[in-house]
């Protein structure tokens, strides 16, 4: 939590009104899904709870795993180091794209390929 306190993200994350996080996030303002207690269970509506917030937190968690998987993000920079952002803006706007026009054929889970494709 200290980390994420000492960076711009956690301003941005504020005047976004917020956001989803895992287990390692609580107690930050974030929405969490509730720990099992110590020698307990939880109850019904706290598993329901946590598998909406997991609904929402996978896709993005694929995203992010699939983006790692991008073997020139493991390479240094080449290119001059004033363009590094646009590109990487440039990436993320064709990954979105493939993703849009996977759901606009009918394939209602982005993330994973359809036929093969």
């Amino acid at each position: 939590m200290t980390a994420l306190a000492e960076t711009q993200t956690a301003d941005i994350m504020a005047a976004a009104s917020g956001g989803i996080g895992d287990k390692g996030y609580q107690g930050s303002g974030l929405i969490t899904p509730f720990k099992k207690p110590i020698a307990g269970k939880l109850l019904d509506w706290q598993k329901e709870f946590n598998a909406q917030v997991n609904r929402l937190r996978a896709p993005v968690e694929r995203a992010i795993a699939h983006l790692k998987s991008w073997r020139i993000l493991h390479t240094d920079y080449r290119r001059p180091l004033r363009t590094y952002v646009t590109s990487y803006k440039a990436a993320i706007g064709l990954y979105l794209l493939k993703l849009s026009c996977r759901v606009a054929r009918g394939n209602l889970t982005p993330g994973l390929p359809r036929n093969g494709t």
